[in-house]
């Protein structure tokens, strides 16, 4: 008759499980190899309780994450355009060309929103137009929002 333990695995590298996850294994095989490794330690009712606290707090802060995602999301959404103004030569060609900086600036401004320069993707523009950019704002989460480059009076 062979009886099983409980061990929380302290290491991801037994059989694909990944670290906390709780493992029922033979009792020579948890003594004789997994507790001396420190691969494992044996599950009592004190950190089974702990094990279910961090995981709640896991849970409330993929939905904060979430909350926050929808909000940056439906701002972007409202702003719908953005429009740039700058000097322009001949054939309608600015002088330098609209970076991520002038985006994040304008965002800044009028949304208040802290996006980071990584998460804009535009096309180089060096010309007075319409173009598109795309704002990355989780992995799979991004938004489309047009650019607008006017030229100045000045």
């Amino acid at each position: 008759m062979k009886r099983k333990i409980k061990l929380i695995l302290t290491n991801d590298r037994l059989n694909k499980n990944t670290k906390g996850s709780i493992i029922n294994v033979s009792k020579g095989y948890a003594f004789n190899y997994l507790i001396p490794r420190g691969d494992a330690i044996i599950l009592t009712k004190s950190k089974m309780k702990h094990i279910k606290m961090f995981e709640d707090i896991q849970k409330k802060k993929q939905e904060i994450s979430a909350k926050n995602t929808i909000a940056i999301t439906q701002k972007i959404q409202k702003i719908g355009k953005i429009c740039l103004y700058k000097k322009i030569g001949e054939n309608n060609l600015i002088f330098g060309s609209v970076t991520e900086k002038d985006i994040l600036q304008w965002i800044k401004i009028h949304t208040n929103l802290n996006i980071n320069k990584g998460q804009i993707n535009i096309p180089e523009i060096k010309t007075v137009g319409k173009t598109s950019a795309n704002i990355q704002i989780k992995q799979n989460v991004s938004e489309k929002i047009q650019i607008n480059v006017l030229p100045t009076n000045i």
